[in-house]
């Protein structure tokens, strides 16, 4: 979309939906956001949460960033985007549901899965989060068609934010305590369908 017909939509939101949700938006205003969900989701235009979600304004707290991640807590100094949402909304907010909501074709992961790291001086350290990860993919998943290594690799990489999330004592206090509930997700662009991480079997299955 050109800038001109992203102000446009601007002009219908304002005069559409906007006007419709007008008490929801003055509530929030006055009151502040006090959403019960946060969740961790891919920079990729075309999964934007909050649509696939259709969720209402307020509702969620979402963080995004490339091949939705969660890095390990170090607290060194250093700059902490995710981590600093996280903290937010855990510490602040008082989410009681975090999701890492990944997604089919995501361009970061195959980034790493496939060494495509030809002038990337971000992308690819990034993704070093999740590089044990691909080698475990690799490693299990040789035998198979390109496409579902890929996908094995996107799933796999949910599995380990979620694991990192608990690397964050305030977050792995409340899991413990049962006041915060982790949940993987897995949207697939192809079909429209959310896959959701089975915690008891470690598998992802449909969301009915």
């Amino acid at each position: 979309m050109t800038i001109d017909q992203l102000l446009e939509g601007y002009r219908r939101f304002r005069n559409g939906r906007y006007q419709e949700q007008k008490a929801l938006y003055t509530e929030l205003a006055e009151q502040g956001q006090s959403p019960k969900t946060m969740i961790i989701s891919c920079c990729d235009s075309r999964v934007d949460p909050a649509i696939v979600l259709d969720a209402d304004p307020g509702a969620v707290f979402a963080v995004r960033n490339v091949a939705n991640l969660v890095p390990p807590a170090r607290p060194d100094g250093a700059y902490h985007g995710t981590s600093a949402a996280l903290e937010f909304a855990v510490l602040h907010l008082g989410v009681e549901h975090i999701v890492v909501m990944g997604h089919a074709q995501c361009g970061g992961v195959k980034a790493l899965y496939e060494d495509l790291d030809k002038g990337a001086d971000f992308i690819i350290p990034w993704m070093q989060i999740v590089k044990e990860a691909r080698d475990r993919v690799r490693s299990s998943a040789a035998d198979k068609p390109h496409a579902e290594q890929l996908r094995e690799m996107e799933q796999e990489a949910i599995r380990v934010s979620l694991d990192n999330l608990l690397s964050f004592p305030w977050v792995k206090e409340r899991v413990d305590a049962g006041t915060i509930q982790l949940h993987g997700w897995y949207f697939d662009i192809n079909d429209g369908i959310v896959w959701a991480l089975d915690q008891k079997t470690g598998s992802f299955r449909p969301v009915e």
